[in-house]
């Protein structure tokens, strides 16, 4: 299954780089619309059935605050030590999410150095 991937205009732009070199299709709100509000950039990942990754706790916390439905969510917590394990979780998941043949759409996945969370909402 190919997806979408929207990246939040935080994220590393060096995350962005490593996922299209991967072959995953990403649309970076830095590139798109810089400044875009959260609640806009949730709106829009949910209209494009896109996956929504961000380095923003607030995006977690608004979510399940207003149990908005029908998105993943991936959260990414790093230092500068953890960042190559992060990125390969990250890398192992889209690609789990992209051969599985039902995505789940009402999760928010936390990804840290140690381990990936898994989180209905």
């Amino acid at each position: 299954m190919m997806f979408l991937i929207l990246a939040d205009e935080g994220l590393n732009g060096n995350i962005v780089r490593k996922l299209r070199e991967a072959g995953f299709a990403v649309n970076w709100i830095l590139e798109v619309e810089p400044g875009m509000d959260d609640e806009k950039i949730i709106e829009l990942a949910r209209n494009q059935q896109s996956i929504l990754i961000t380095e923003d706790i607030d995006f977690g916390e608004w979510v399940f605050a207003h149990q908005i439905r029908g998105h993943i969510i991936i959260f990414l917590r790093y230092g500068k030590e953890s960042y190559s394990q992060v990125l390969k979780y990250l890398i192992e998941l889209l690609k789990e999410l992209e051969d599985s043949p039902m995505k789940e759409e009402n999760e928010f996945i936390a990804i840290n150095r140690n381990k990936v969370r898994r989180r209905r909402i």
